[in-house]
């Protein structure tokens, strides 16, 4: 079918709709309240494993970490004070650590200094107790206590200071999910590790870190001066921070949006139609992700304003051509027929290829933004679906005037005959001077190319964060105070029944945890403290020894091990189920580090597993997992996500364009000007030193989809008038006159949206919107500039540049 054929059935499609306006305004209207209805169900998930894949292998293994050990990650308060040991001091820490056992939900348990674990023997008895079971009575007994804990080296660096001035209290919630189930059902499921059970959610996340700061604000006071760190917060913040943010993102956008669409139409339906139209399709879009069950995460908070600007942009055009036409004296039905015509098919071909390009990020091996491939495009697609339905049958029944002083030689709206012709000149320019404007194109992308070879990829999450933030001030004072705030989980699996309690097995662990905490060892960072199995152990067979120092050490009796462990069980301590496995054949080691910049974590990570497996042996598999590993394991997925979404988006456009276009010669060439936003944005990253993360990745498949916009509203719109006419100058002209003033108005509104994002709480939100912005608005300029040069270099005709 030829491009008129096309036209002509858009037009005879706006009238059918006209026609049935009655009935396609409460069907549509029906169809999307029913999907808009969901969105309110919608959870957020801001945990670090969330940007895996549930098929990860880095994140089956973090799971089956939990299901085994428990929750990883824990709520760490520090504790400053003048004197950590002193008896009132200590009272009120009592105090402190009991409110939070009452008051915060979810709890699996609550350590610190007053319930630390003491293992002493009397005679051939082992006895496990805690720190300040009972209370000291005299200054001797305080004393005595004093002593203890500062020669404690379990202690040292993890539940006090060496200086005796900070102090830790740490609060670790249940792995496991008690939402929808009774009591009984929750214990069920925390005792068989139930793969059926879910892990605790977000929104339970957030109640155990609300109420925990609730408690720390009470005894927050003189001399007992308390910062909150850890993981949980770190998720409940950046939740928050979403949710705050993605309500004042879409509001700024409306207001943005109003106000170009009323310099644009100059009347309060033009402003109210595309709001009406395209909010249900925001709406929907979050309501189909609640019915499928996925969550609100950090990268995907983008996709309200992503889908708000992208279909405002689809209803402008055909609000232009309509406007244009109505108020040049057409009837309402020829004007909606003439828009749908002139729109009808550039609004579809943008939709495809803007859908397309977001379509690339659905191989993506971080989780959010493939997510974000999948429900883009359903949201774009419901934009389109009411573009060309729900928004010509409100037209035909909204009341409307036209608006005085346009005349069918002078269509526009008010004020566009000086843009019409700022547009126009602009172009000409770039016809007349074709080969320099392509020259200095590719110069630029030279430049750009260059930049973008310098180019870092991270993931730091808590550099999302202000460096205000009381989180990063709490991580910085544990890295100073203790040594190190994050944790590296070691899991060493000796494939054996009672594997772990060999004396080979713990003396080769000894030796790696001396390696690990070992100054003068060439490792990428010092740990600040090493935990496992055996500083139980070796703590064990001193106290069985009447507590002589010189037996703080594994026995080397063969059998001594497997029997003083089994007193420790005995003695009612759950200490080791954190640190092995009921079999025996697993062992956790937990390593503290300072937080650096998360690429640091990587080579860390692998001369940490080299370690082992040099100790060890190939008898013993040896895996990292937690946080950090997982923080790591997403800059590698980084990579390769932006290396297929771009490679995607590119063989998905590129023959779309093709093919829309109608020509292999001018479909190829359309790249560039859709490819060289993208590269100069790349070009800025890499000479302003920005990583690329989980935001900065989706740049390019979003602003190649929207950058192809502008292309083929121009190229279309172009070549129609070319192939009508045969004169470049010409057909350049009269699709800047009617388009043009359609492309800047959406390009603003675009670039606006997107820089709204800049107002954020989080810095990688900021370079999301600001780079986003900048490079809608090169596609601008580039389509403006550029692509009337590649057409007057393609065709032939009456008006070569001169």
């Amino acid at each position: 079918m030829t491009r008129q054929g096309i036209e002509a059935r858009f037009e005879n499609f706006g009238r059918f709709i006209v026609h049935r306006r009655w009935f396609f305004v409460p069907l549509v209207l029906l169809f999307a309240g029913s999907l808009s209805s969901q969105a309110p169900k919608i959870q957020i998930d801001t945990s670090a494993e969330s940007f895996l894949r549930d098929d990860d292998p880095g994140k089956i293994l973090y799971d089956d970490f939990r299901d085994q050990f428990g929750r990883g990650e824990v709520l760490i308060a520090a504790v400053r004070t003048r004197d950590a040991l002193a008896p009132d001091f200590l009272a009120k820490l009592r105090d402190f650590h009991q409110a939070l056992e009452e008051e915060v939900p979810h709890l699996h348990e609550v350590r610190s200094l007053i319930n630390a674990r003491v293992t002493r023997g009397e005679g051939d008895e082992l006895i496990v107790e805690e720190l300040l079971e009972e209370w000291p009575g005299s200054p001797e007994e305080w004393m005595h206590l004093r002593k203890y804990v500062q020669a404690n080296s379990l202690y040292r660096n993890l539940l006090i200071s060496e200086d005796a001035r900070l102090t830790t209290v740490s609060v670790e919630s249940n792995a496991y999910s008690s939402a929808d189930l009774d009591p009984i059902a929750v214990e069920d499921a925390f005792e068989s590790e139930s793969e059926d059970a879910a892990f605790l959610s977000g929104a339970e996340n957030a109640q155990v870190v609300s109420a925990t700061r609730a408690v720390v604000e009470r005894f927050t006071g003189e001399n007992f001066e308390i910062r909150l760190s850890g993981e949980p917060a770190l998720q409940a913040d950046i939740a928050s921070a979403i949710q705050s943010d993605m309500v004042r993102f879409v509001a700024g956008m409306v207001m943005i949006i109003a106000l170009l669409l009323f310099l644009l139409f100059r009347r309060i339906s033009g402003i109210l139609l595309p709001l009406v139209v395209v909010g249900p399709a925001v709406s929907g879009t979050i309501g189909c992700m609640a019915i499928a069950g996925e969550y609100l995460s950090a990268p995907s908070q983008i996709l309200p304003s992503l889908l708000l600007a992208v279909g405002i942009g689809a209803a402008v055009h055909i609000l232009t051509i309509f406007f244009q036409n109505f108020d040049a004296g057409e009837t309402r039905e020829d004007a909606i027929a003439h828009a749908m015509g002139h729109s009808g098919l550039p609004v579809c071909m943008t939709s495809i290829t803007t859908a397309g390009g977001l379509l690339s990020f659905v191989t993506a091996e971080i989780d959010p933004v493939a997510v974000i491939g999948i429900f883009a495009p359903i949201g774009i697609g419901l934009a389109l679906i009411y573009c060309l339905i729900l928004l010509p049958a409100l037209l035909a029944i909204v009341p409307l005037k036209s608006l005085p002083g346009h005349t069918p030689q002078t269509r526009g709206p008010r004020g566009s005959g000086r843009i019409g012709d700022t547009l126009v000149t602009i172009g000409d320019f770039s016809i007349r001077h074709a080969h320099g404007s392509v020259v200095v194109t590719f110069l630029v992308i030279a430049i750009s190319l260059v930049g973008a070879s310098q180019i870092r990829f991270g993931h730091d999450i808590m550099g999302w964060l202000p460096e205000t933030h009381p989180i990063r001030i709490a991580t910085a004072l544990f890295d100073e105070e203790l040594n190190g705030s994050m944790v590296l989980e070691i899991v060493a699996d000796t494939e054996t029944e009672n594997g772990v309690q060999t004396a080979s097995f713990l003396n080769a662990l000894e030796a790696v945890q001396g390696e690990i905490l070992d100054p003068n060892h060439e490792m990428e960072m010092k740990a600040g403290k090493v935990l496992s199995i055996v500083d139980v152990v070796k703590e064990i067979n001193q106290a069985l020894n009447a507590n002589d120092p010189n037996a703080y050490r594994i026995p080397t009796e063969k059998n001594l091990i497997a029997q003083e462990i089994l007193l420790f069980e005995n003695s009612g301590a759950d200490d080791l189920e954190r640190l092995v496995d009921s079999q025996f054949q697993m062992a956790r080691v937990s390593i503290r580090v300072p937080y650096l910049d998360p690429v640091l974590y990587v080579n860390y990570i692998e001369e940490t597993i080299k370690l082992f497996e040099d100790r060890f042996g190939p008898a013993v598999f040896v895996q990292a997992t937690g946080f950090l590993p997982v923080m790591s394991m997403t800059i590698n997925a980084l990579i390769a996500s932006m290396t297929q979404s771009y490679i995607l988006a590119l063989l998905i456009i590129t023959p779309l364009m093709i093919l829309l276009i109608g020509s292999l010669r001018i479909g190829l060439v359309s790249m560039i000007p859709n490819l060289t936003p993208i590269i100069i944005t790349l070009g800025i990253m890499g000479w302003w030193g920005i990583v690329i993360d989980g935001f900065t990745l989706m740049i390019g498949g979003i602003a190649i989809g929207l950058a192809v916009d502008d292309t083929i509203h121009y190229m279309h719109n172009f070549r129609r008038s070319f192939l009508r006419n045969g004169d470049i100058r010409l057909a350049n002209e009269e699709t800047l006159r009617t388009t043009g003033h359609a492309l800047l108005v959406t390009s603003m509104v675009l670039s606006a949206g997107f820089y709204i994002f800049t107002f954020a709480e989080m810095n990688n939100i900021y370079y999301f919107g600001l780079l986003t912005s900048i490079t809608i608005a090169n596609a601008f300029l580039i389509d403006l500039l550029v692509s009337p040069a590649l057409m007057a270099l393609t065709h032939r005709n009456s008006a070569r540049p001169s």
